[in-house]
């Protein structure tokens, strides 16, 4: 919980320096980082509970990979947040967008 709200400390002055929205860009990151490792130790939950009951394992199996799959979910969720971090690293470019001339008046 603490690295979320670093991130979003850091993605909010990061959008600010580039022009950003820098409240949207906090949420974004604290979001990332939260929800990557929610996504991320559900999905290795349910692989694992499914590979356990295929081979009639019990609760006790469950148990010893519970400390390896919050491992793994924290780390990824540290890349994503890197990346969203990343992102905002970049300086975003100038809308080169000008308005077209008008038309003639006469199309004859």
């Amino acid at each position: 919980m603490l690295f979320a709200i670093i991130s979003a400390v850091l993605a909010y002055r990061k959008a600010k320096d580039t022009g950003r929205n820098g409240f949207l860009w906090a949420l974004i990151a604290a979001a990332t980082f939260i929800g990557t490792q929610f996504v991320v130790a559900l999905i290795l939950g349910l692989v694992l509970g499914v590979f356990i009951v295929s081979t009639n394992g019990n609760d006790a199996d469950f148990e010893k990979f519970e400390i390896i799959i919050t491992i793994v979910a924290v780390i990824i969720s540290f890349v994503s947040t890197w990346a969203v971090l990343k992102y905002l690293d970049r300086i975003p470019e100038p809308d080169n967008f000008t308005t077209p001339p008008p038309p003639p008046e006469n199309f004859s």
